[in-house]
């Protein structure tokens, strides 16, 4: 038999629908529980509800991001075919890495992307 996890009360529900924190309002009827077993203390249970809406905002401004660019072909770097790719492989890690945004240099890329593989 699985406990039941605690609805928040209507005040405190009302306060993060307000406030516009749905991962807090979301998670914290389980994490109340957790936090409640475990003995967590009061700033540990603050910080991981913190930490969870920073993460779901950051996400769902990536999300919005990639939608308002209205991209035609969205392309990950794990997507990328390296063996048919000409960039040398020092290059594409060092790319990867991302220290040339941490270092203050620009990346300009020139040529299509490669077209969308049809899925069967």
């Amino acid at each position: 038999m699985t406990a039941r996890t605690p609805a928040l009360p209507a005040d405190l529900e009302d306060g993060l629908r307000r406030l516009k924190l749905a991962a807090m309002r979301r998670l914290t009827p389980e994490l109340l529980v957790t936090a409640k077993t475990q003995r967590w203390a009061p700033e540990e249970f603050l910080r991981t509800l913190v930490e969870a809406e920073i993460t779901a905002r950051d996400a769902s401004n990536a999300r919005n991001r990639l939608k308002s660019a209205a991209f035609p072909v969205i392309k990950t770097l794990d997507e990328l075919d390296r063996a048919a790719s000409s960039i040398p492989t020092a290059t594409f890690d060092y790319l990867a890495s991302l220290e040339w945004i941490r270092a203050a240099e620009n990346l300009a890329l020139l040529g299509p992307a490669a077209p969308a593989r049809a899925t069967a």
